[in-house]
């Protein structure tokens, strides 16, 4: 097993620093690309970020302490080293999958459809639930907001729990990166200002108010109306006021990781990365088994043949569970948090050729994401496609709030090549035990497969290394697409999100370049895992 582990841990060295790199561009590209999502959520966001550095600079300290001492260090240390390093890439993914996971689905969010076949939109769904101060909550007319959606969940001390729907908090968070001002808002022109509470401040209270909105001293002197003072505050500032007073409620230090879809998604992610390298690895030895001579030295045979065993036997493992447990849960989680998003990759709509119906799987589907035969999965068509727009504000720049129907295709074919390679790695497995388990013999014997590695499914086994990569993108490609047009569900749209100083088209080929010369590394990295860990080694 030292030529296994001393193969594995070169390879290991070349995508961690693959993966340095492209961390580092995306991470680069949240905040030149999105800057307002970075503005809005960086104060509840960063605390996961910021503790993802030293994620990051524990993985540094122990796959150096790997390379440098994998012939100084004793194999137990190396192992710890090893086991800390991992620690160290898992601890970053958790971090980084918290804060993808509140821009997915954040915390406190309703979501506007029930598997019994309830469609909550025309009541506003989906709706966020906030802590509105309550000096804020005064100043408002509660009727209307209640005629507008807003619902008054409980009493919260020195503020009010309310559930506010998606389509005003969108409009809002809109007006408030546009520069809007409350007179010019849709509380100050959909009537939900209560101008009577209003005039009845004192310029003492409004002073105190002001300062808790941030507004400066100068804007407020000479003010003698506190009407006109309050309606000259930007939306921003009024928005930043109830955002930080959620925050705190909730735990600056927990709310993206108490997004409903957070547990669900690390698990997958990491499951997902072990799918990718379990492949990757076995397909390595595969290729040597196929290619390794008659005359071939004994020691070096027993080698290679040990790591395909262990490697198939991971790659079965990692799969199954992949399918059957973490992709079963991260199903269910979008099926109850994301139903727009179900409902385009379940290709619900009656307008396209869908492939779920033509194979007639659709309650199956219903009782795998809901768990009931009674269940249905939500109609693309019967989602209102403007459920995003507020009525009383201009018509914001988003065509359709529903996510791109494509996405019912990229599902499929994700799912499909999972299911292949599912049963490929079970094969394979079968293949690992045959001489240690009768049954396993017997399956593949039945199956025609009498060799004891059947070059047949060996050689394809680098296919089937390519699509666990491609499944694993696909993955990532349904989770953020699948989100549009939000960026932050529920929250802020891709328009409003964006960068309004585009780069040039010069700018966007160095960046293309760089990504090239990383997918130039991690090729090789893959080499690495694929074809140097079956080559002989000049001392045997």
């Amino acid at each position: 097993m030292e030529e296994v582990s001393t193969y594995t841990n070169q390879g290991l060295i070349i995508v961690f620093a693959v993966g340095a790199a492209t961390g580092t561009a995306s991470e680069f590209g949240l905040v030149l690309l999105w800057p307002n999502l970075t503005e809005a959520a960086g104060r509840y966001i960063y605390f996961p970020l910021y503790m993802e550095i030293f994620a990051f600079i524990m993985e540094v300290v122990f796959i150096y302490m790997l390379w440098y001492g994998w012939k100084r260090l004793p194999p137990k240390a190396l192992a710890l080293v090893a086991f800390l390093g991992f620690l160290g890439a898992w601890y970053s993914a958790a971090m980084i999958i918290s804060v993808n996971s509140y821009i997915v689905a954040p915390t406190g969010i309703m979501p506007a459809y029930k598997p019994d076949g309830t469609y909550l939109y025309e009541q506003g769904y989906p709706k966020i639930t906030v802590y509105m101060p309550k000096d804020i909550a005064a100043l408002l007319d509660v009727p209307k907001l209640q005629a507008a959606g807003v619902e008054v969940l409980e009493d919260a001390g020195d503020s009010v729990v309310v559930a506010i729907p998606v389509r005003i908090v969108q409009q809002l968070v809109r007006e408030a990166w546009t520069g809007v001002a409350l007179k010019d808002s849709i509380l100050a022109k959909g009537g939900f200002i209560d101008v009577e509470a209003a005039s009845g401040l004192t310029m003492d209270q409004v002073r105190a108010l002001a300062e808790k909105l941030g507004l400066p001293e100068a804007t407020l002197a000479g003010a003698e109306n506190p009407v006109q003072a309050l309606l000259a505050v930007p939306v921003k500032n009024v928005l930043d006021y109830m955002l930080m007073t959620t925050v705190k409620k909730i735990g600056y230090m927990s709310v993206t990781f108490k997004s409903p879809v957070y547990p669900a998604s690390i698990v997958h992610t990491i499951g997902s990365a072990l799918t990718v390298a379990g492949f990757t690895a076995m397909a390595g030895y595969t290729m040597r088994l196929l290619r390794m001579p008659e005359n071939t030295d004994p020691g070096y045979r027993r080698y290679v043949e040990k790591a395909f065993k262990f490697t198939a036997m991971f790659a079965a493992i990692v799969i199954a569970f992949q399918g059957i447990v973490s992709g079963h849960e991260m199903g269910v989680a979008v099926a109850q948090w994301n139903p727009e998003k179900l409902a385009a990759m379940e290709g619900t709509s009656e307008h396209i050729f869908s492939l779920s119906r033509t194979l007639g799987i659709e309650k199956l589907m219903a009782f795998i994401a809901y768990g009931s035969t009674e269940a249905q999965l939500p109609s693309y068509d019967a989602i209102p496609s403007d459920y995003c727009k507020c009525g009383l504000a201009g018509t914001p720049p988003v065509e359709d709030c529903r996510p791109p129907i494509m996405l019912h295709y990229v599902y499929y074919t994700k799912i499909s090549l999972a299911m292949l390679i599912g049963l490929y790695g079970l094969l394979m497995g079968l293949v690992a035990l045959r001489r240690d388990w009768s049954l396993a013999d017997r399956v593949l014997n039945t199956l025609g497969l009498r060799e004891k590695y059947p070059r047949q499914l060996l050689r394809l086994a680098l296919v089937a290394a390519v699509a666990a990569q491609v499944v694993s993108t696909l993955g990532w490609v349904v989770r953020e697409v699948g989100r549009k047009p939000w960026t932050i569900y529920g929250v802020m749209t891709v328009d409003v999100a964006r960068s309004f100083n585009p780069p040039s088209t010069g700018q966007l080929v160095l960046v293309s370049l760089y990504f090239i010369v990383l997918l130039a590394a991690l090729t090789y990295a893959v080499y690495r895992f694929i074809w140097l860990p079956g080559k002989p080694p000049k001392t045997m």
